[in-house]
């Protein structure tokens, strides 16, 4: 649009600097004499009498009195009827009846008659209009000179409405393709049952957006197979470790029974976290619902009070004024701070404190112990990662665990060394 408006403006300024000012207005004047010879008035013989002229023509032409002029003339080109005095003497020369446009000079000054037939006459009469070149030059710009400053102001406005328009198009055009996107960006592991909506999006977009759907149904398809295979080993390897371990406990006993017995411990907590990450990992697996923190974290503390006695650690717990309820997988919560806890009291010194806070937004665990090296922490919530050296019993997939539930429910878990120790803290918002 913007180079349209910028071509014809430059054509019309063309137009205007190199072709003749009469081009412009010669359709206006050959209107003009038509009227005129249509108000001469004839007698009762018919012969021209009189002309019958507009008080806005002769005001006109008093205004351009050495410019413009018009007589009735008879074949000969005699004037017989002239309501003003004529500017110059016109030529009749050559064919000049049947020539509507004619040029002459006269005085170093270029005029144009307009000829045009007297109707109604018995004989042939004709009335001119005689008008100079610099008459026709003034009415082009009288009447076109504007027409630039038009088409600026025509091409300002334009822009400004096409823009304007063409903005909210766009918005409302492009507004579905932003929520697809939006909702494209939110899929994630855990909700992978989530399809885009074809709803107001544009035909062209819609293959794309089908073909987007049908990746995430053979990409939900192949997540699943592999959740239900880990939650099948792990099922099926429970009972086996069951089993072997009734079986030690009724052999008798020998130097290496205890051994195998935690060996064999081991390897069924090792299986427990990794059904426990298999379920924290599909979101499908949550029920949520108006939760009270505190009451998880009394039931958690009852839970593991004995295994802290055990580690001689004292556990603590400051319920702050906090929030009634908050939206939460009860089963989850739990484990996120059973985790957690379990990690805390593995690193606790004997004779030292476990402490959980919770408030209106968050709530905190924070151990006494030896606290994890500043260049680790970015990994301690990966998958089976443990720090170098670290004799501590674990799989690595504790804190995995609390991170995947932390995700489920929106939250963020985030680890800082203390000194001493180390502190978690989940906030229940993502602000």
């Amino acid at each position: 649009m913007t180079l349209s408006l910028v071509v014809i403006m430059a054509g019309v300024e063309y137009t205007f600097t190199h072709y003749p000012a009469e081009m412009f207005i010669r359709g206006e004047i050959d209107s003009a004499a038509h009227r005129l010879a249509r108000s001469v008035q004839l007698d009762a013989e018919g012969r021209p009498v009189s002309l019958v002229v507009s008080p806005e023509i002769e005001k006109f032409h008093s205004t351009f009195a050495q410019d413009t002029g018009y007589q009735v003339v008879d074949p000969q080109g005699n004037a017989v009827l002239s309501m003003m005095p004529m500017i110059v003497s016109v030529p009749h020369e050559g064919d000049w009846m049947h020539t509507p446009r004619s040029r002459f000079e006269s005085g170093g000054k270029v005029f144009y008659v307009e000829t045009v037939p007297v109707p109604d006459a018995r004989r042939p009469y004709f009335l001119q209009v005689i008008t100079s070149e610099a008459f026709d030059v003034a009415l082009v710009r009288i009447k076109h000179g504007a027409v630039p400053k038009v088409v600026v102001f025509t091409f300002l406005l334009a822009v400004l409405v096409f823009g304007i328009t063409m903005r909210m198009t766009l918005r409302r055009l492009v507004k579905p393709i932003r929520e697809v996107s939006r909702a494209a960006a939110g899929i994630t592991p855990q909700n992978l049952t989530t399809r885009l909506s074809l709803q107001d999006i544009p035909s062209e977009m819609r293959p794309l957006v089908a073909s987007f759907n049908d990746a995430l149904a053979r990409l939900e398809e192949g997540y699943l197979a592999q959740q239900t295979f880990l939650a099948a080993a792990a099922h099926e390897l429970q009972t086996p470790l069951t089993l072997i371990r009734g079986q030690i406990e009724m052999q008798p006993a020998s130097p290496d029974t205890h051994q195998i017995l935690h060996d064999v411990d081991a390897m069924s907590r090792q299986v427990r976290q990794l059904l426990h990450l298999m379920e924290a990992s599909v979101l499908q697996n949550y029920e949520f619902s108006q939760v009270d923190p505190q009451k998880v974290v009394r039931d958690v503390t009852s839970q593991l009070a004995r295994s802290a006695a055990a580690r001689g650690v004292r556990l603590e717990t400051s319920l702050r004024p906090a929030a009634s309820q908050v939206r939460a997988d009860e089963g989850g919560l739990f484990i996120l701070l059973k985790n957690l806890l379990e990690n805390a009291l593995a690193y606790a010194p004997r004779g030292s404190i476990v402490t959980i806070k919770v408030d209106a937004s968050s709530i905190s665990v924070s151990d006494e112990g030896p606290g994890i090296d500043e260049a680790h922490l970015p990994f301690i919530f990966s998958r089976f990662w443990r720090a170098p050296n670290n004799k501590a019993e674990g799989s690595g997939l504790g804190l995995a665990i609390c991170k995947e539930i932390a995700l489920a429910h929106g939250w963020r878990l985030i680890a800082a060394r203390t000194q001493p120790g180390t502190l978690f803290t989940i906030h229940f918002s993502q602000a």
